[in-house]
C-alpha cells in the first residue's frame, strides 16, 4: 500500500472516536462556520474469498496497492455526520466492501441504473472503451462516485465521476491509491471541496441547504 507513512497518516483520521468539521455555506463570506461533529469508521478484514476475487480483477502491479489496502481493511467510511441534530445523517465518502464492488460497478455499466451518469457527459470518452475499471467509493450518497482503472494506460489512476462535473474529470484525482490517501490525509476538508461532498442542513425554513467543509480538526 506505499509507504508506511501513508497508512498512518491515513488512519489517523480513525484514532478518535469522533472528529469535528468546519463548514460554512459561503466559503466567501465572513460567516462563522459551524461545527459539525462527524465519525469515521474503518472497515473489517476483508474475507479470504471476496479478496482473492478481487487480486483476480486486479493484475497490474500498479493496482496491488489497492488490493493491499483491501487486505487489510474491508472499505471505510469517513465523515459521517452525527451532530448538529439539524444535519443530514449521511456518510460524505464511503469506500465499499470487496463484496460490494462488482454490483457497485455495474450501475454505471451501460444498462445500469446509473449510466447516465456517464454517457450524458464527457465522462463517456474515458469509460466506455475497451480498458476495465471499477466504482470503489460513493461520495455524499451517490450518483458521484470515484473509480480506478485495472488495465491500459490509466492502470491505478483514480478518477473522480460527476454526472455535473465542475472540473475535468477525464484527469485523475490520484496517479495511484495510495497516493488517494495521502491526498485525503493531508486536508481532509479540502479533499471533500474537491468532490463536492458537502454537509446537508436543514434550517428554520425547512429547507436544506449544502454546507461546504473548510477545515478538518484532527
Amino acid at each position: 500500500m506505499g509507504s508506511n507513512t501513508t497508512e498512518r497518516n491515513f488512519f489517523d483520521l480513525f484514532n478518535n472516536d469522533f472528529a469535528l468539521l468546519k463548514a460554512k455555506f459561503n466559503v466567501n463570506s465572513d460567516e462563522l462556520p459551524i461545527d459539525v461533529h462527524i465519525k469515521n469508521l474503518p472497515g473489517k478484514k476483508t474475507g479470504t474469498k471476496d479478496l482473492k476475487k478481487l487480486a483476480m480483477m486486479c493484475t497490474d502491479h500498479k493496482t496491488a496497492d489497492f488490493v493491499e489496502f483491501y487486505s487489510r481493511h474491508n472499505g471505510f467510511e469517513l465523515a459521517t455526520v452525527v451532530h448538529p441534530v439539524n444535519a443530514l445523517k449521511k456518510t460524505l465518502l464511503r469506500q465499499l466492501p470487496a463484496s460490494d464492488l462488482g454490483k457497485f460497478t455495474k450501475q454505471y455499466l451501460p444498462g445500469g441504473k446509473l449510466a447516465w451518469t456517464i454517457d450524458l457527459n464527457k465522462a463517456k470518452a474515458l469509460y466506455r472503451g475497451e480498458h476495465k475499471w471499477l466504482a470503489f467509493a460513493e461520495v455524499d450518497g451517490g450518483p458521484a462516485c470515484l473509480t480506478i482503472f485495472l488495465d491500459g494506460e490509466n492502470a491505478g489512476n483514480v478518477f473522480l465521476l460527476n454526472p455535473q462535473p465542475h472540473f475535468n474529470i477525464l484527469k485523475p484525482i490520484a496517479k495511484s491509491y495510495s497516493l488517494l490517501l495521502e491526498r485525503i490525509a493531508k486536508d481532509p476538508a479540502a479533499f471533500f471541496r474537491l468532490i463536492r461532498a458537502y454537509v446537508t442542513i436543514e434550517r428554520d425554513d425547512k429547507q436544506r441547504y449544502g454546507y461546504v467543509p473548510v477545515e478538518y480538526e484532527f
